[in-house]
């Protein structure tokens, strides 16, 4: 009788311990994927937590200290509300960050509204490939058109 109150005593505590590590682990491994505009309503409830925000950046906002290697900016939502989402970034600026386009920041909402970039993705539309393809140039604020002006693809990577 000893032997199987130990054996059941040792399962449960195994048990035990297995479930709390995946709940644990889910628990933080949960990020939030939300629109600025969705921020906007749920902001008191992402204050704190691991969240995943997009928006399209607004091109007048975009500050680069290099010395510090901090970047500043503000995400706005699709349809260009007044509302904007100020980031804060730690690494390299990306050479895609241009206004209107669609970035993705993964990080963590502070009290005053900031989000505390951990991660940082710049979409880059697909339209402007669409562009090239037809045989248009894209315009001056796209990377690409550094490579037109200067005499094509071949001209650049030389």
């Amino acid at each position: 009788m000893k032997r199987r109150w130990k054996l059941i005593l040792v399962a449960s505590l195994f048990f035990g311990v297995i479930g709390t590590l995946i709940y644990t682990s889910i628990g933080n491994a949960a990020t939030f994927y939300m629109t600025v505009d969705e921020l906007k309503a749920k902001q008191e409830q992402a204050i704190g937590k691991p969240i995943k925000v997009s928006g399209k950046i607004v091109g007048e906002s975009v500050q680069f200290d290099a010395d510090k290697i901090l970047l500043t900016f503000e995400l706005r939502g699709e349809n260009g509300g007044t509302y904007r989402v100020p980031i804060k970034y730690e690494g390299v600026k990306p050479d895609t960050l241009n206004d209107g386009w669609e970035a993705i920041v993964e990080g963590e909402l502070t009290e005053d509204g900031t989000l505390v970039a951990s991660e940082l993705l710049v979409k880059c539309p697909s339209k402007y490939e669409a562009m090239e393809k037809e045989g248009q140039e894209p315009p001056p604020s796209h990377p690409e058109s550094e490579k037109t002006q200067k005499g094509g693809y071949e001209e650049w990577e030389k």
